[in-house]
């Protein structure tokens, strides 16, 4: 049943004060929302990384584990993006290359604030290495 808008309701300065205030709430939680997706994505591509980083140490695997994890994830979950070989094999370069434990203390709050990862203080053990970070990077 589809009712109609009721005109002198809806030129009222209260209600267009109340409608732009529900406006404003609604863009806030969908920037959150976006925010805290792209910081857990991000979080779970560095734990893929570190996880295939420390098995092929620990249990001399070679470099095809990255293909097999890339096959069976995709094979776990057909239709989603972001585990093709390329992604897996960018993840383990990003641990590799952002393994340091102080990136991570900076990472958190850092995504929080932003929604994105951008460091305003260098890491000494990432010294040279730009970080701008977005989860759709690692998309295929």
């Amino acid at each position: 049943m589809k009712k109609h808008r009721d005109p002198i309701l809806s030129i009222s300065p209260e209600y267009q004060q109340f409608i732009e205030e529900l406006k404003a709430r609604v863009i806030s939680a969908r920037v959150s929302a976006a925010r805290a997706i792209t910081h857990e994505v991000i979080l779970l591509y560095w734990d893929i990384g570190q996880g295939i980083v420390e098995k092929q140490q620990s249990h001399s695997w070679g470099d095809s584990v990255v293909e097999t994890v890339a096959a069976d994830l995709q094979e776990a979950f057909p239709g989603m993006r972001g585990f093709s070989p390329d992604s897996v094999w960018r993840m383990r370069q990003f641990y590799s290359e952002y393994a340091a434990p102080s990136f991570l203390e900076q990472l958190v709050p850092e995504m929080k604030m932003r929604g994105s990862l951008f460091l305003e203080q260098p890491v000494p053990e990432m010294a040279g290495k730009p970080v701008a970070l977005r989860h759709d990077q690692f998309l295929d």
